[in-house]
């Protein structure tokens, strides 16, 4: 039942998945709720920040739209992204997340930060938004995406490529080649 009784009866929701610490944004997350009128934000994740960010909660009056998940078993997690209708991370660095491409293989589209491998997952309006660190920039991507949602099917053709046959399939051919390269 958990982070179901999370999900809004009518209206937008708004998912941020990570370690609660200060380098995955969560701050800046809840900082850009407090600009968007309507939408619940749930995250998932446990960390030395969680204190600090229900203070921030508590101060921005957004207790009954902040919701605190803990962490969630891989099942619950896809249940979660699939119910989203926006993933946000604005970390301070990644490489390429898990989590962006597990949210695009949902049908969510991201709101993240510019940062590692961001760029190879973001290649189209329909897999989301690269923003500025800054909660407006945040805030103004979730409306855009809000009010102009991407088909869920068109947001997940965007993980297609990441998948486990396509690495394994790649990862092959740069064996191949180096190979041909040798002999």
């Amino acid at each position: 039942e958990g982070w179901k009784s999370y999900i809004p009866e009518s209206g937008p929701l708004i998912v941020s998945v990570g370690n609660l610490i200060a380098l995955k944004g969560h701050a800046l997350a809840i900082e850009a709720l407090a600009e968007i009128d309507g939408p619940r934000l749930a995250i998932a994740g446990s960390g030395e920040e969680l204190p600090k960010l229900q203070t921030l909660v508590d101060q921005l009056a957004l207790n009954d739209r902040v919701h605190f998940l803990g962490q969630c078993i891989l099942t619950d997690l896809r249940d979660l992204l699939a119910a989203a209708d926006v993933f946000v991370l604005p970390s301070e660095r990644e490489g390429l997340a898990n989590v962006w491409i597990e949210a695009l293989a949902c049908g969510t589209p991201l709101v993240i930060t510019d940062v590692g491998g961001a760029r190879e997952v973001v290649t189209s309006p329909a897999a989301g938004r690269l923003v500025e660190r800054t909660p407006q920039a945040i805030a103004a991507a979730v409306r855009e995406l809000l009010a102009n949602p991407p088909a869920r099917g068109e947001v997940a053709a965007h993980a297609a490529r990441f998948s486990w046959e396509v690495n394994a399939a790649q990862l092959a051919a740069h064996y191949r080649r180096i190979i041909d390269q040798n002999t």
